[in-house]
């Protein structure tokens, strides 16, 4: 199923950092999980801190949904 990532945020209340292309990437050969990490998101905006993931995004279907989760979890945009 292809999912369109319409907006995607990676950081703390202190700082963060657009990360929608990037987790665009991770979703574009088909897979609907994404495990949040600096690794995959190419950056640690506030080092030492735990991180949120936020993310807008709009199924094959038209639906749009949005989701968020702690860094170091998997959230799954399909379930």
């Amino acid at each position: 199923m292809a999912i369109k990532i319409m907006s995607a945020v990676y950081g703390t209340n202190k700082t963060a950092k657009n990360v929608t292309d990037k987790a665009q990437k991770l979703v574009n050969n088909g897979n609907d999980d994404i495990t949040i990490s600096n690794d995959n998101f190419g950056c640690d905006p506030d080092p030492g801190t735990t991180k949120i993931f936020g993310v807008i995004y709009m199924l094959e279907t038209g639906e749009k949904r949005a989701l968020c989760g702690l860094e170091g979890q998997t959230i799954d945009l399909i379930k």
